[in-house]
């Protein structure tokens, strides 16, 4: 093996670059520099679209956000009848994600709601989140995975156009 003074330095990285390292048996092993990125969706950015699935006899129309993706940040477009946002994939790989999720109701919402969020979902003291129901309105649900039990969430809802002077 070659001395690593004797080696070129690369000052330009890519995804396909790949460094040694040694795997958990002790084995001497070369991993991919994306791969490594994507290893608890480090350096993950980027928006993903959510699409709802239909709801299964009576439920809600279900958003699921896969936490595996190479993304931390997603666009919820709610559906005029009952909605839920479902967090997916929580494992180890995916503690330490952090991202937001931007929540556009539609234009029409006499039917609009929103579920209760599953057991691992927790909220600032613990209480339920007032969806704001109005029409084409914006709202941002931030999130932080503590745990592979728990995902931590904050709601802010009705935003507007800021005032011009």
């Amino acid at each position: 093996m070659p001395r690593i003074k004797d080696i070129l330095r690369d000052h330009i990285l890519s995804a396909d670059d790949r460094l040694l390292g040694t795997d958990i048996s002790g084995v001497t092993r070369n991993y991919k520099l994306s791969d490594i990125a994507s290893f608890g969706n480090l350096g993950a950015t980027g928006f993903a679209d959510v699409t709802s699935a239909a709801p299964v006899s009576g439920d809600a129309h279900t958003h699921g956000i896969d936490l595996n993706t190479a993304v931390n940040n997603y666009n919820v477009t709610a559906v005029n009848a009952p909605n839920k946002i479902v967090f997916e994939n929580i494992n180890a790989n995916v503690v330490g994600k952090t991202g937001t999720i931007v929540i556009t109701n539609p234009s029409s919402v006499t039917s609009l709601a929103w579920r209760a969020f599953d057991a691992t979902v927790y909220t600032p003291g613990g209480g339920s989140i007032n969806f704001v129901a109005t029409a084409d309105n914006l709202a941002v649900l931030n999130y932080f995975v503590a745990s592979t039990t728990k995902i931590l969430v904050n709601y802010v809802g009705n935003f507007g156009t800021y005032p011009q002077s």
